[in-house]
């Protein structure tokens, strides 16, 4: 239905319907600190949302194709996008403005996620391939093949 729903956990009731996006929803996911929301849609666009009020803080746009994943990284930054056009790009998560676009996979992007210290990100293809990028440079560090 476009939207997504935050929940309270204990009692079950529906806290916020986000509402925004033009198409379905493939993904939903708090930042580190539970402050805000990211969604991702089919519409080709990541939502930023303001977890305690609704309100949609920025709406990333600049895919040319579904997003399926979106992540923040360990300190809630940066929010990395996958996307069915094969690329995945990361944003600043207070200003909304892409700063990296990964590219280099032969198909959709179909996960993203940031390691643990932040500093890399790796992505997983129809391709068959992951990658490991450099988050600060975009720079692909390692191409992962073996899958069939």
């Amino acid at each position: 239905d476009e939207t997504a729903r935050l929940w309270d956990a204990a009692s079950g009731e529906c806290l916020h319907t986000l509402e925004g996006h033009r198409y379905a929803v493939n993904c939903a996911a708090f930042s580190p600190d539970g402050q805000q929301v990211v969604t991702a849609s089919d519409d080709e666009t990541a939502r930023l949302w303001d977890a305690a009020s609704g309100e949609c803080l920025h709406t990333l746009a600049g895919h040319r194709g579904a997003i399926f994943c979106a992540a923040f990284s360990p300190d809630g930054q940066q929010v990395v996008t996958a996307s069915g056009d094969g690329s995945a790009r990361l944003w600043d998560a207070a200003s909304g403005e892409c700063l990296q676009t990964l590219e280099g996979h032969r198909d959709e992007v179909e996960c993203a996620a940031f390691s643990p210290d932040g500093q890399q990100v790796v992505t997983a293809s129809y391709d068959k391939t992951a990658r490991l990028w450099g988050a600060a440079s975009g720079e692909c560090l390692h191409t992962l093949e073996g899958h069939r």
